[in-house]
């Protein structure tokens, strides 16, 4: 057994365990099992999808992965809407042309993705499935613009790296889907 096999084994263990205030109805095997199975694909973010799941009280209550990649698009959908307002606030603080860039254009981006993909999640599963994982790229671009710009801004680098992962989560969920 190679380490990374080994840590991985471990991390399962510990966050099977973890008591995060999560009732036990909650954590069913089956719904356990399918968080394990779309976090596994998130490496090495695997315990931030895990805490990110975890959060969402219609996520633990999910039942198929139909169910599931629902929750986790409409948790998307409000942490990008909570995002752009977020970066719309340090714009009205702080005029910085590249921020405003990155709320009006990429988080527009993040939101309509995100949308179009809970629109399509029971039609059109392949097509929500695109659009969740094109969720992603307004918060690559909003770093690229900013390291363009030479900006370090700690709160925006954490917010495109939850939405990323949201993003990379959503899609892999929905890769779940029959």
């Amino acid at each position: 057994m190679n380490s990374l096999t080994l840590l991985f084994t471990l991390s399962l263990i510990l966050i099977s365990h973890s008591p995060l205030g999560v009732n036990a109805k909650d954590q069913s095997s089956s719904a356990m099992e399918m968080r394990i199975q779309v976090c596994r694909q998130n490496m090495p973010d695997i315990m931030n999808c895990m805490n990110i799941l975890r959060s969402d009280p219609k996520i633990l209550k999910a039942e198929s992965y139909l169910e599931l990649s629902q929750a986790i698009l409409e948790l998307a959908l409000k942490k990008g809407i909570e995002g752009q307002n977020f970066l719309k606030e340090l714009v009205q603080t702080n005029d910085v042309p590249v921020i405003k860039e990155c709320a009006n254009l990429h988080y527009d981006g993040v939101i309509g993705s995100f949308r179009s993909a809970l629109k399509e999640l029971k039609e059109d599963p392949d097509t929500a499935n695109s659009d969740a994982k094109v969720a992603g790229d307004g918060p690559d671009a909003c770093d690229r613009a900013l390291a363009s710009a030479h900006i370090v801004n700690p709160d925006i680098a954490a917010l495109n790296r939850q939405i990323k992962l949201l993003s990379n989560t959503a899609f892999q969920a929905i890769n779940k889907l029959p």
